[in-house]
């Protein structure tokens, strides 16, 4: 029996001994779940207002992060896996401003940035007709969420940057995932940011970086404790 959490952990659970169609006695074991973020096809903007894919960037480019214009070199990359095939959502945005629409393939459990209340969420906790942050001629304009499927791209991607958010596809996204608060993800990679500054950063990283991983078990045992309100009010 596979039990999914909303949490980013994954559960597994055998029944060692039965009565009848009743199990008396069960074990479990409980992995963290893993993030695929942007699929390799996510398009990413350039400064001479082309676009790039993901599978296709490189470390040291600059890419658009905001709706400031504002530009930003690709450190590294979190974690990235070229060969496979993975699941995404692919979420379907059409701007208010100027109907254009646009799909962005996201994990579930990665962060991206709602309209209304300017906060990060889990691409897997929105609903058609949220309203996400989405750049249109150099304006942050909201994007209403027309239609989210389930797709299966290839690669897996999530790109590193100063600021730690990237327009991806024309919607704002964070670069972090599977930990619930933007800021607090931002602020504790800070020292992996300053790692790729001074070391070089990495496009081979399958694996999310240990800080990211610890982080991810404090947030599970606080909200155990009952202490969510203490990290959605962390900021």
């Amino acid at each position: 029996m596979n039990v999914n959490s909303q949490q980013g952990y994954d559960s597994t659970c055998t029944c060692d001994s039965s009565s009848g169609s009743v199990c008396m006695k069960y074990t479990c074991s409980t992995t963290v779940r893993s993030v695929s973020c942007f699929s390799g096809s996510s398009l990413l903007t350039l400064p001479d207002g082309s676009h790039k894919s993901l599978a296709d960037i490189q470390i040291g480019e600059h890419v658009l992060v905001n709706h400031h214009h504002t530009y930003e070199p690709i450190s590294s990359f979190i974690h990235a896996k070229r060969d496979g095939v993975f699941s995404f959502l692919a979420i379907r945005v059409q701007s208010t401003k100027s109907n254009q629409t646009s799909t962005i393939h996201i994990s579930p459990n990665h962060l991206i940035f709602d309209y209304d209340s300017g906060k990060a969420k889990f691409a897997g906790k929105l609903h058609v007709g949220d309203r996400l942050q989405f750049v249109d001629h150099n304006e942050i304009v909201p994007a209403t969420i027309m239609d989210i499927k389930l797709t299966k791209q290839e690669g897996y991607y999530a790109p590193l940057t100063a600021s730690g958010k990237i327009v991806i596809d024309g919607v704002i996204a964070s670069n972090y995932a599977t930990v619930s608060n933007h800021d607090l993800a931002h602020e504790v990679m800070g020292v992996y940011r300053w790692w790729t500054n001074f070391f070089g950063g990495s496009k081979s990283n399958e694996d999310i970086p240990w800080m990211l991983q610890t982080m991810l078990i404090i947030e599970q045992v606080i909200r155990w404790c009952g202490g969510e309100q203490l990290i959605e009010s962390y900021i």
